[in-house]
């Protein structure tokens, strides 16, 4: 379970610098200094990220509930 958790937060630590990287080319997208930004595409990559969260987070919460049933299983047993 703690391999899935660290798995999770790996995967949001990723998406976080997805968005990151994705909102500083968007606001920087009227600087005459900077390449073409397609802004499509940052959208896609930002919607991309918020499913990411999403699956990384839902990771975390089953691995969390397994955790918490085996407890209860292994304080009965005791």
């Amino acid at each position: 379970m703690i391999s899935a958790i660290n798995s999770a937060l790996s995967g949001l630590q990723t998406a976080s610098k997805q968005v990151d990287a994705s909102a500083n080319k968007i606001a920087n997208a009227t600087n005459p200094n900077v390449d073409t930004v397609d802004l499509t595409e940052e959208a896609v990559k930002l919607i991309t990220a918020e499913a990411s969260y999403k699956a990384n987070i839902a990771s975390i919460k089953t691995a969390n509930e397994k955790s918490e049933e085996l407890l209860r299983v292994l304080d009965k047993t005791v």
